[in-house]
């Protein structure tokens, strides 16, 4: 072999190491990189895991969060002194999804603060509005979870109608239908030739429609509740419906006038009105369009709970003008 091609054959041999050389860097630094994204996808199930702590029905220990695939899809609530858990589904149908896009529609499958310690008001202060059923109408309920621990914590025979918009109804009739097979079946059950069966059934019941608030769709659901007009509701109440910036002027204004028209239709149901305070919300207009209707006493505040001051709730409450007084 000559010294020339001796020459070449060393610098042959030496790029060749050089590529191999490259070679491994490249595959120790893609190596490398591989467990880099690995330590952070770990770090990411890590805080995914712990969402769940950060959650707000984290607030409440009776309520948890239900998680697939870092989505809620659910949440349980073991009310105290409740005998069993309510398990109500978060996930709309396929159809459903897009309107979540809508702040008002995604408000609907929230556990808001207000409507918890709406309930606990209303267990403390009223569970004996009368001395017959305890029946509720919700209006607005989105998940209906006050509805639902109403019914649930009454023994005795009580009915509850859960309102929303039509987007909500279906998988709040689900809910409905799974936590409490029996009264929603009584619901359903005309054929039945007992007439003081079915009157005991219709006031053991709980059960999901749909409403628009107007003056015509109120009175067409109480017409559909209360059948000969002899069973009016105890109490109506509406938890975090009234927010000008995400619902509109419109909607409390139609709020206010559906309270209205109920108060003239039942004085003695006890109106509740819950909610969570917040930077031009419009209450005080709500409840000023309300009492100029001519058909309600004067509302009353009965609970105002500061201990979170970025959570501030309040509760009103009012009846149909009557002689009957308003207590807290």
């Amino acid at each position: 072999m000559s010294s020339i091609q001796h020459q070449q054959q060393q610098e042959e041999e030496e790029e060749e190491l050089n590529m191999y050389s490259e070679t491994v860097t490249i595959t120790s630094n893609k190596n490398q990189l591989n467990d880099e994204v690995d330590d952070t996808n770990t770090a990411d199930d890590d805080s995914s895991s712990s969402s769940d702590d950060d959650d707000d029905d984290d607030e409440f220990d009776f309520i948890e969060s239900k998680w697939e695939n870092m989505v809620e899809t659910g949440v349980v609530v073991n009310w105290p002194g409740s005998s069993r858990a309510l398990t109500i589904s978060t996930k709309l149908e396929e159809d459903n999804i897009a309107p979540l896009f809508n702040g008002t529609q995604w408000a609907g499958t929230r556990v808001w603060k207000a409507a918890v310690l709406a309930v606990e008001y209303l267990w403390e202060h009223h569970r004996h509005t009368t001395d017959g059923d305890k029946s509720m109408l919700e209006l607005g309920c989105g998940l209906g979870v006050p509805g639902m621990v109403w019914h649930l914590l009454h023994k005795e025979q009580n009915k509850v109608v859960l309102t929303d918009q039509p987007s909500l109804v279906s998988q709040l009739q689900e809910n409905v239908e799974h936590n409490f097979p029996a009264s929603s079946e009584a619901n359903t059950n005309t054929n039945n030739n007992n007439n003081n069966n079915n009157t005991k059934k219709k006031k053991n019941m709980i059960q999901a429609k749909p409403l628009s608030w107007s003056k015509e769709g109120l009175t067409k659901l109480l017409e559909e509740c209360d059948g000969d007009g002899e069973d009016k509701f105890d109490i109506c109440l509406n938890c975090d419906c009234v927010y000008e910036p995400l619902y509109g002027r419109d909607s409390w204004e139609a709020l206010a006038d559906i309270l209205g028209v109920m108060a003239k239709a039942s004085p003695n149901t006890l109106l509740v009105t819950s909610v969570e305070r917040r930077n031009g919300d419009g209450l005080e207009n709500f409840i000023e369009r309300l009492e100029a209707t001519g058909n309600v006493e004067p509302m009353k505040q009965v609970l105002r709970n500061a201990d979170d001051k970025h959570h501030v709730i309040e509760i009103y409450i009012t009846r149909g003008k009557s002689n009957r007084s308003i207590s807290s």
